[in-house]
């Protein structure tokens, strides 16, 4: 059966990130995958970036995969063995968030082939897409502010492994209560219609994509 990975690189488990994924991935599972969610920011996990140990470039070793051991190590076997994996995150400060970044320096350097960089090392061929959700309104503001620079950068690394893609959420609703929060600046009215006539696209958009994917994979 297709395996299908869902990585939550955000640190709520209930609100836009976790809302894509979620959807992306009953998408995948419709389309008759098993299906897995990982919150990368469970308190349970405790785990760093790549730690440069080179146990991944040993000669005579396991190739592709990270051999460092920590609360990530048996993630990155799901992930390396995923049909489909799909990546979410927030953007922080133009980047993704610290716990994807570490994630993805995790699976992306193993798969570096020191003997021949133009073809890495692949355990298993997947089909991938990375979901990131953002204050920036829309898409001209975020080629603007580089973003496609700074954060489709990361994304596309998972090209690597084979086809992958980018949803982008814009203009997410933020808080529950926007009248706590210094947000002079927000309007909460044009955010609450944002999150009431484009997110429920958006959430459709996701389930196609993860029933998208994993058809792709069986081709």
């Amino acid at each position: 059966m297709t395996k299908a990975l869902f990585i939550n690189g955000s640190p709520r488990k209930q609100w836009n990130t976790a809302q894509l994924l979620q959807k992306a991935m009953e998408g995948a599972k419709d389309a008759g995958a098993e299906v897995e969610m990982v919150n990368l920011y469970d308190r349970n996990l405790n785990y760093k970036g790549c730690m440069s140990c080179f146990a991944c470039k040993v000669k005579g070793g396991r190739k592709g995969v990270c051999l460092f051991k920590d609360d990530l190590q048996s993630i990155m076997e799901k992930a390396v063995e995923a049909d489909v994996l799909v990546c979410g995150s927030p953007v922080y400060c133009g980047y993704p968030s610290a716990n994807l970044r570490a994630f993805m320096e995790r699976l992306i350097f193993p798969a570096v082939n020191y003997s021949d960089f133009g073809h890495p090392v692949i355990n298993k061929p997947k089909h991938s897409a990375t979901i990131y959700t953002m204050n920036c309104p829309n898409e001209q503001i975020y080629k603007d502010n580089a973003y496609d620079i700074l954060m489709d950068v990361n994304a596309r690394q998972l090209g690597m492994f084979g086809p992958t893609e980018i949803l982008y959420s814009f203009d997410t609703y933020q808080f529950n209560d926007y009248n706590r929060y210094e947000t002079a600046a927000i309007d909460e009215h044009r955010k609450a219609s944002v999150r009431d006539t484009q997110f429920p696209k958006d959430l459709e958009k996701a389930y196609e994509l993860g029933k998208k994917l994993v058809t792709d994979s069986m081709i």
